[in-house]
């Protein structure tokens, strides 16, 4: 072999991998292959980014309404901003999936096809609702009112229903919420014979409504990220709802804590592929040290802004544990919960690990 031979050598995490110039090869990894298919794949896929956009990006006046659950998210030609293709539907350049609930579209073996399927990330969770099972970025019914979905093995759903007033207009003075026989949701009236109260009524009304709050329920998950919920009054019309936050009682991870409490690093909360644009100090429940089951005690809640990799921001109102308790209740615990968490074995004065 020619001596002065060049050899070029591009540096992957398990192996070198060394081209001569001119001549044959002196030796590739398995990870170099590996390397050189997925930088083939990236350059097939921009030539079908590419081949796939308009020459020029006309985009609509009013941004997309999309249905209830469904994200409006930029499309891959960097043009418009459309509503997100669902799983198992059709998806393309111009219409991508919905990245917040985990999916990418799959184009089989061959990249160049103008449209591909939406499937779920393989790293996903599956979600248990109602003793079904259901797969990572799956949208389902829950009942005739909120529209679900699965995302890394916690469900989230959105209202179906819109049970707020309307603001007054000349075409609807008085508007008013009326169930209508076979029908799901509410429907605005707007009964022109209302009598309307004087303000100093209205006013006199708002100050005898007393604000009633029930607990926030136990978090949805007992290990990962799930949902609390609790039915509240306060709201400028006094009407009963209900508000959901984002709870996590502790990570799902396989070590068993230390008994220490050694202070954590700041993290990032996380959403799907979206994070928090504040570091955050979470405190979870560990372990009792009598085989008891631990559960948060006291907690707040705080509103925590999102940032997702598209630019689009969004807020959610997070529980953050202040301190824990030891328990007999066990029910809220799942499969997934390893298995030291509700051991008999600890001994010793029972007490609560917060993590």
């Amino acid at each position: 072999m020619d001596i002065h031979s060049k050899i070029l050598t591009f540096k992957t995490s398990a192996y070198h991998i060394s081209f001569i110039k001119r001549g044959l090869c002196v030796g590739a990894g398995v990870a170099g292959n590996l390397w050189l298919k997925k930088k083939k794949r990236e350059r097939e896929e921009e030539e079908e980014v590419t081949a796939s956009c308009p020459a020029e990006c006309e985009c609509p006046a009013e941004p997309p309404v999309c249905p209830p659950g469904v994200s409006a998210v930029p499309d891959r030609c960097g043009c418009c901003k459309v509503c997100a293709a669902q799983l198992n539907q059709d998806c393309s350049p111009v219409r991508p999936c919905d990245h917040h609930k985990g999916l990418e579209c799959n184009y089989g073996n061959d990249v160049t096809m103008a449209w591909g399927i939406c499937r779920a990330k393989s790293e996903g969770r599956t979600c248990e609702y109602n003793s079904r099972i259901y797969q990572n970025g799956e949208s389902f019914r829950a009942g005739c009112k909120h529209q679900c979905t699965c995302i890394d093995g916690a469900v989230g759903c959105a209202p179906l229903c819109n049970n707020k007033l309307p603001p007054a207009s000349p075409s609807c003075p008085y508007p008013r919420l009326v169930r209508i026989p076979g029908q799901c949701c509410f429907s605005v009236d707007c009964h022109k014979g209302t009598w309307r109260l004087p303000a100093k009524e209205i006013s006199l009304t708002e100050k005898k409504c007393p604000v009633q709050t029930t607990d926030w329920s136990q978090c949805s998950r007992s290990c990962g990220m799930g949902v609390s919920s609790r039915i509240t009054n306060k709201n400028p019309q006094c009407k009963l709802e209900r508000e959901t936050r984002i709870c996590t009682v502790r990570p799902c991870h396989t070590q068993k804590p230390k008994t220490s409490n050694p202070s954590p690093e700041p993290v990032h909360l996380s959403y799907g592929e979206c994070v928090s644009v504040r570091l955050y100090r979470p405190n979870y429940c560990g372990v009792c040290t009598d085989g008891r089951c631990c559960s948060p005690r006291r907690t707040r809640t705080v509103p925590v802004t999102f940032v997702c990799p598209d630019g689009e921001r969004f807020q959610r109102q997070a529980m953050f544990i202040q301190s824990c308790k030891c328990s007999d209740d066990c029910g809220h615990l799942n499969e997934e919960e390893p298995p030291w968490y509700y051991s008999h074995n600890h001994k010793g004065n029972p007490y609560c690990i917060v993590l």
